[in-house]
Order: structure tokens, then C-alpha cells, then sequence
């Protein structure tokens, strides 16, 4: 739980109220809407399953009413229908009374049997064994020859079978038929020869009519025993890709199976609708609450992010900076515990900055008298001895230079700005010439406004001084030494390069060590002043960002000392400043 550390109390709330409330709600209307689509599932199986159990007692119904009529003709239950039956198995016309007579003792008794099963349309026909229509509907001729298509299919019946009905479907497309016929084989008792032929065909419309639940996601479906499409309804005849709820039912007297089919995702898509609702009227609710929250966690945080405001000022230097006090509760107390520890905060650093500004001041004091005029005797003395010898005159520039540098050690306390520091090291380097009797090459480049930056007075010239008495020790033909000066971003970049003999790698970065402050000054007579004093004023003077970094030259010939001082304009550098120090 580290990770809420970051951020602020009131967001922590906001984030314990989608935990602790969002979250399960969410969770419980996940749970709701899978139980809420079993639920409807299961409740669907159970309403197909009752609509098909009425869908098949229906079709039951019909098919007792299509044996009844079978079974009274073929069981010759009155004897004038089995008379007329045998006077016109082979009759082709009304070539006599006789057959008139007979046509219409069949037709009166087919009519009173076509009662029961008005409702279901069927058609009935009577066929004698020359395949002549003896009963049919009205717009059937009476001897007209059973249709062809109609001849075929009976032919593949079992003529044997005389007690059972036998089914075939008949006409139209797929995916289901014009009519399903029932065929009965009627025969006479007495030699069992074959009289007539009993056809009673179902209509599609009524298969169509009777399975119509007005859904049209429910697909319904009756086949027969063989797997024969009877009749289908609903889904457009196009069965449904996905999960699919599925109910059955057999029709026991005749073996067809009766299947309704509903899509899943037809039941999703009402579910989900009815639960996009409610989650969209919650999620308004969930909204306002998370605004409403927002703000009145903002006003209630509005004290606390002026008392981190005022800090983060304090901090940034501003130590005027105080919290209006305002009423009596918790956070009026706090605000002005906060005030007086300020005061007290106030107090105590201008103390303590009392104390620092002394004690640099005497470090100060005491690194500026650590640098030893002596040199300057000497090279009076060797000037003295030049003339003498020569009895040249030329010298008195000479002399002229060294009293300029008497003069900038005389106010060695004051700082100057770095284009007369770099005359100042011009004067001391041609003084140096004389003492070591070489002729020294000095070159001072200052980048942009980097000349107007005021520097305290002799910062430069341990550096100088070490590149003549160490880097040239070995008097090289054409010693030079360079200074180049520039700004990058709110730094003094002042670079010192000689083409001198340069240090060995292991010397070079001991003494990077000594004036980072990492390695210690082994103590001696000549290792209180120099670099190290450089590097160490640097630091009292511009705090921990000015540094003093040696390196060997690019070239391999020489070193290059570079100065690093934190400035924040270009007048900014005055000997007592300490803008950057802790």
C-alpha cells in the first residue's frame, strides 16, 4: 500500500469509496445479472416446454380425429360403405345408377367423418384400386386419376400394412411440405382383396398456424420418425449460431419429435438492455456523488494545501510567509502552531547564519594570510641583480608590474571583476617570466558578459602560479598557458590549460580527491596553500555546488584546471555572497 503515499488525504478517500462501494456494486451486479439470465433461461425452457406439451396434445388430437377416419372405413363398420366400396374398387365413371348410386352412399358418409377435423383442413381422398378418386375435396374431380407426384410416393408405401397409418410428406420446398399424408390401405375382410385407398393429408397452414408463437427469436420444429421436416416456424427458417436454448417433445402416437429452439443472445439483448438502464440511472447517481465528493473534499482540503503551500515558500526562502488564522478548529490550532514555530524558526537561523558569516569571514581572514609574499622579495631580488649585471635599463616595466601586483595584494579583501583579474594575471605572469627566466605565452578569452562577473581577488593565481612552478619546471620551449571563460546556464565555467609536463594518472586523480574534499592534505611545509586553498575557498564562498576539477589535456601535453562557480546574473559574485551555500 505504499503506492496511496502518494497521494493526498481526500484522494485517498475517493479511492476507499471505489474500493469500498463501487467495487461491490459492481460486483453484486455482475452476480445479479448472471442470476437474472439463468433465471429467465430456466423460465423460457419451462414455458417452451408447456407450449410444446399443448402444441403436441393439438397434433394429437388431429391425428386420433385422421385414425377414426381410417379405422371406419377400413374396418367396415357399416356394411353399405363396404358394399359401395366393393361395387367401385374398379370404377372409372358414372357408367350406371348402380355407381351413383354407391358414389353418393361414400360421399354422404365421408362428409359426416370430414366434421370432426374441420378445423385442421384436411384433405381426404378415397382411391379406388385404378387409382380413380372417388371422395375428394370440391375442387377434385370425381374419377379424375390420382396426380402422378401422389402415385409415386404411395408407391413406396407397404401395401401389406393394413392396420397402422402410414406417413409420407408431399409437395413444395424446403424446409418443409404442402401436406404430410396419412395412408390408409383398405381391403375386404372376406378375401382381403384391395378395394380403395384412404389418403388424409395435413396442410402446411395448419402445422404453420399451430406452431406460431408469435416470437419470432423461438424457432419451432416437428419431424418425423425418419428425420423428415414436417413443418418450421419462426427464425426465418435460418438456424441461429451461438448457444441456443433448446426444449422437446415426442408425440407418442406417432413418434414425431417437436423442438423449440430460442437464441441465448435474443435473451441477452433484453437482459442487457433492461440492465443498461439501471446501471446508466446508477452511474449518474455514482457521478454526481464522485463531483459532489470532489468538492466538498476540496474545500475541506483547502487549509491543508495553504499550510503545504506556505512550507514549500518557507522552504523556497520566502520566511515572511504566515497562514491567516481563521475560527477554532483543528486546523485554525495547527495554523498557528505552524506561525510561532516559523518565528521560532526565524530566530534561530538568523543565529546561526550570525555564526556562519563570522566564522567565514575569519577562515577567510586566515587563508588570505596564509599566502606568502616571499616570492615577491625574490623576484625583486633577481630584478636587482639583472640590472646590476646588465646595467639594462629596460627593466623598469618590470619593476612596474610587480608594484601592480603590490597593489592588488595590498586590497586583497575586495573583490574585482574577472577582465582585471586576467590584467592582474598578465602583470604576475610577466613577472614570473623574470624570476624563471622564460618566456611565457599568456592568452585570456572571456565568452559573452563573463568579464563584468565579479570575482574575489586572487582566485585564479594559485593555478597560474602551479602551471609555472610545477608545469614548466622542465622549461619547455614555448610555454603557454590559457584561460578561457564562459557561462553555461547559471554557472562561471573559468578553464586554465598549460602545455606543460602534465601529472601522472594516479597523482591526477589523488588530487581531484584533495580538492573534492574525499582525501585528506598529507601535512607539510609547502601543502597549507595552492590548489587545495583554491578549491577550499570556493566552497566557502559559493557553497557546494563551486568545485575545482583537474585533468590532463586532450593532447597529452599539459593540464587543464577548471572552475566551477554558481552565479545568477553577471554582478553576482562578490567575495562575502553565498547564494548557493546550505
Amino acid at each position: 500500500m505504499k503506492w496511496l503515499s502518494r497521494f493526498s488525504f481526500h484522494r485517498r478517500l475517493q479511492f476507499t469509496f471505489l474500493i469500498l462501494i463501487l467495487l461491490p456494486f459492481i460486483v453484486v451486479t455482475f452476480w445479479s445479472y448472471t442470476s437474472v439470465r439463468e433465471n429467465v433461461s430456466d423460465k423460457i425452457t419451462r414455458a417452451s416446454e408447456e407450449t410444446l406439451k399443448v402444441i403436441g396434445s393439438q397434433i394429437e388430437k388431429t391425428v386420433d380425429s385422421i385414425s377414426f377416419v381410417s379405422v371406419y372405413f377400413s374396418e367396415a363398420y357399416d356394411p353399405a360403405v363396404l358394399e359401395s366400396l366393393r361395387y367401385l374398387k374398379d370404377a372409372g365413371n358414372f357408367g350406371n345408377y348402380g355407381v351413383y348410386t354407391h358414389y353418393n352412399k361414400l360421399k354422404t358418409t365421408a362428409n359426416i367423418l370430414s366434421v370432426q377435423s374441420l378445423d385442421a383442413d384436411l384433405q381426404i381422398m378415397l382411391v379406388n384400386r385404378g387409382n380413380r378418386i372417388l371422395i375428394g375435396n370440391q375442387n377434385i374431380p370425381v374419377f379424375s386419376s390420382l396426380p402422378e407426384p401422389l402415385l409415386q410416393e404411395s408407391a413406396k408405401l407397404n401395401e401389406r400394412e393394413k392396420i397402422s397409418l402410414q406417413w409420407f410428406p408431399y409437395g413444395g420446398d424446403q424446409p418443409a411440405p404442402d401436406y404430410y399424408y396419412a395412408v390408409r390401405f383398405i381391403t375386404d375382410p372376406l378375401n382381403q382383396e384391395k378395394l380403395a385407398t384412404l389418403y388424409v393429408g395435413i396442410p402446411s397452414h395448419y402445422f404453420q398456424d399451430l406452431l406460431d408463437t408469435g416470437n419470432k427469436d423461438n424457432t419451432l420444429s416437428l419431424v418425423d420418425g425418419l428425420g423428415r421436416q414436417i413443418a418450421l416456424t419462426g427464425g426465418d427458417g435460418v438456424p441461429q449460431a451461438g448457444e441456443r436454448l433448446v426444449s422437446r417433445t415426442v408425440i407418442p402416437k406417432v413418434g414425431w419429435l417437436l423442438t423449440s429452439t430460442t437464441p441465448r443472445n435474443s435473451i441477452d439483448s433484453h437482459i442487457n438492455r433492461e440492465f443498461l438502464v439501471s446501471i446508466s440511472i446508477v452511474g449518474l447517481f455514482f457521478l454526481a456523488f464522485l463531483i459532489l465528493s470532489m468538492l466538498w473534499a476540496g474545500y475541506m482540503n483547502k487549509p491543508i494545501s495553504l499550510l503545504r503551500a506556505s512550507v514549500k515558500q518557507y522552504v523556497g526562502g520566502n520566511r515572511a510567509v504566515r497562514i491567516p488564522v481563521k475560527g477554532k478548529d483543528e486546523v485554525a490550532v495547527l495554523s498557528a502552531a505552524f506561525n510561532q514555530m516559523l518565528d521560532d524558526m526565524n530566530q534561530l537561523l538568523h543565529q546561526v547564519e550570525s555564526e556562519q558569516e563570522e566564522k567565514r569571514l575569519l577562515e577567510l581572514q586566515a587563508l588570505a594570510a596564509q599566502i606568502r609574499p616571499h616570492f615577491l622579495l625574490n623576484t625583486l631580488n633577481s630584478i636587482k641583480v639583472d640590472l646590476l649585471l646588465s646595467g639594462d635599463q629596460a627593466h623598469g616595466s618590470m619593476i612596474d608590474a610587480l608594484m601592480k601586483l603590490l597593489r592588488v595584494y595590498v586590497h586583497a579583501d575586495k573583490p574585482l571583476e574577472l577582465a582585471e583579474e586576467c590584467r592582474v594575471l598578465g602583470s604576475y605572469v610577466q613577472v614570473m617570466q623574470i624570476r624563471n627566466r622564460l618566456d611565457i605565452a599568456f592568452d585570456c578569452v572571456l565568452e559573452g558578459e563573463t568579464g563584468a562577473v565579479m570575482l574575489p581577488r586572487l582566485l585564479l593565481q594559485p593555478i597560474v602560479e602551479n602551471a609555472i612552478s610545477h608545469g614548466f619546471s622542465a622549461r619547455p620551449a614555448n610555454p603557454a598557458i590559457r584561460l578561457v571563460a564562459g557561462l553555461e546556464q547559471d554557472l562561471l565555467k573559468i578553464t586554465i590549460s598549460d602545455n606543460g609536463r602534465g601529472m601522472p594518472e594516479e597523482k591526477l586523480q589523488r588530487l581531484n580527491r584533495r580538492l573534492q574534499g574525499i582525501e585528506e592534505e598529507t601535512p607539510g611545509p609547502e601543502k597549507g596553500v595552492g590548489l587545495v586553498n583554491t578549491a577550499r575557498r570556493l566552497q566557502v564562498l559559493y557553497g557546494y555546488r563551486a568545485r575545482l576539477a583537474a585533468k590532463a589535456r586532450e593532447d597529452g601535453a599539459g593540464m587543464s584546471f577548471t572552475l566551477y562557480i554558481p552565479v545568477t546574473n553577471e554582478k553576482e559574485a562578490a567575495a562575502h555572497d553565498v547564494p548557493d551555500a546550505d
